[in-house]
């Protein structure tokens, strides 16, 4: 059999489910975007960004290319998709994907919540157990289990160059107009919290952060109609990731500007963008001057959140 189905049983993480534990949301796993011009965005993740191409996936059934893996850590990576394969319409942040403790038991809590999912988890080319749902928004979401005989853990160490800015994901933002349902899904569902509530102009909530327990990859909603669809990647220090931007083999093709700023969260940020205007956003995780500190303003009222 092409696809080879997984039995909930065979995983260790089913002992904690049996004991009545929760499936387990654990962190971003990786970001799926589109490409018109495949080599042209992966140029910008690996010769402007310092990433390394670990590897390529093809259709089973043309042979055609699918996707090229990005590694960013031994744990996320990014996937770049040949955006003429895939249905028109679609958002250029093309899936988000959660790495998870039980794929299985999370599709089955999701399945009893009326989520439509597959029946069961497949292998996917990866040699981890994944599958996909779609959120309230639209968004393709894919759940992960990693397998000790997929990747990325049976490559730890490999394709990890010190010219990466970043060796971590903190988050991505989605288009958000139905808040009570995102919070059924990514609150109810999946468990995550909300983490803080911030305001472009002062007066009505302009975006929500949605973080995995205690401390970890959170999703942000984004509440305005027009925002560009991005990711965040850390960066500890703002001046040596600029640094290493600069020095890159593609700042001299990059026009657009490669200046860092304080945004509302008082973090330093920078804003990059790929060749089909992904918004990639640098930020360091505690600022100003390497302290940590609250955003500028607090949180905004419940109710003061657009309404469902």
């Amino acid at each position: 059999m092409k696809t080879i189905l997984l039995v909930s049983a065979l995983f260790a993480a089913n002992l904690a489910q049996a004991a009545g534990n929760a499936p387990q949301v654990l962190k971003l796993s990786h970001i799926a975007v589109q490409a018109t011009n495949v080599e042209e965005s992966v140029a910008f993740y690996r010769d402007f960004l310092g990433f390394a191409e670990a590897s390529r996936l093809k259709y089973k059934d043309d042979g055609a290319l699918m996707l090229v893996n990005i590694k960013v850590s031994d744990d996320q990576w990014i996937e770049v998709f040949d955006a003429a394969k895939l249905k028109p319409g679609r958002d250029r942040i093309y899936q988000i994907a959660f790495r998870v403790a039980d794929a299985e038991a999370l599709r089955a809590r999701l399945a009893a919540a009326g989520v439509r999912v597959p029946a069961q988890v497949p292998l996917g080319q990866l040699k981890n157990a994944n599958f996909t749902a779609q959120d309230p928004s639209g968004y393709t979401i894919e759940f992960v289990q990693y397998l000790p005989d997929g990747w990325p853990l049976c490559a730890p160490g490999k394709d990890l160059p010190a010219t990466r800015v970043s060796e971590l994901i903190t988050h991505a933002g989605v288009m958000t107009t139905n808040v009570t349902a995102s919070n059924h899904f990514y609150g109810e569902l999946l468990g995550l919290k909300e983490s803080w509530r911030g305001s472009a102009k002062g007066d009505v909530v302009s975006w929500v952060h949605m973080r995995v327990p205690p401390a970890g990859s959170y999703v942000e909603y984004m509440l305005e109609a027009k925002v560009t669809p991005h990711f965040c990647l850390e960066v500890a220090d703002m001046a040596q990731a600029k640094a290493k931007l600069d020095k890159s083999p593609y700042r001299s093709r990059y026009t657009k500007p490669v200046e860092p700023y304080v945004g509302k969260n008082r973090r330093r940020i920078l804003n990059l963008f790929d060749p089909n205007g992904i918004r990639v956003e640098l930020m360091e995780p505690n600022t100003v001057d390497g302290q940590p500190v609250p955003p500028t303003s607090a949180p905004l009222p419940k109710q003061d959140a657009p309404k469902p």
